[in-house]
């Protein structure tokens, strides 16, 4: 029992960073968001933080940005693998589809609850960008549930994986 625990926790914080890990890399090599910046010239990048930053006060630029950055981070790379562990250790599950796709789902589903939470105007329209940002946040929770599945949740070899059936001949 304390081996599966730690164990549980191990999946949790491997499939966390991975995610962690995948979600701007994802970002910064999808085309979509390359072709917007490529229409940025560099200097104006540059623009942008030094007004940012040169603000009345930069320590709270800094702090916003930090915690927009922690924000997102929790919603779509942490939170959706913790409900899914939880759900599949009540439910016994060992499925990679399970732990896969159910954390990606969550993971895509997190901006799409929180703008319908606060009631905005256009909470069930999706504009072509977001639809690709939708998938690139579902990737980023098939990473975290695949990582978590191998570490955590294929059996520990002494669940019976035979089923009901068992008894019976194949044929």
């Amino acid at each position: 029992m304390f081996a599966r625990l730690i164990l549980t926790v191990i999946g949790l914080a491997c499939a966390s960073a991975a995610a962690l890990l995948f979600l701007p890399f994802a970002v910064l090599v999808d085309p979509l968001v390359q072709g917007a910046a490529s229409q940025f010239p560099a200097d104006r990048w540059i623009e942008i933080l030094e007004s940012l930053f040169l603000e009345d006060d930069p320590q709270e630029a800094v702090t916003t940005l930090v915690q927009l950055i922690w924000t997102v981070g929790m919603l779509v790379c942490v939170v959706p693998i913790i409900i899914v562990a939880l759900v599949g250790g009540v439910a016994r599950a060992r499925s990679f589809l399970f732990y896969a796709g159910l954390t990606g789902a969550f993971a895509a589903a997190m901006p799409w609850v929180l703008r319908a939470s606060r009631f905005a105007e256009r909470g069930g329209q999706m504009s072509s960008a977001e639809g690709h940002l939708t998938l690139i946040l579902f990737l980023t929770g098939v990473v975290a549930g695949t990582i978590y599945w191998l570490i955590a949740a294929r059996g520990d070899g002494s669940v019976d994986r035979a089923g009901w059936l068992s008894g019976q001949k194949r044929g």
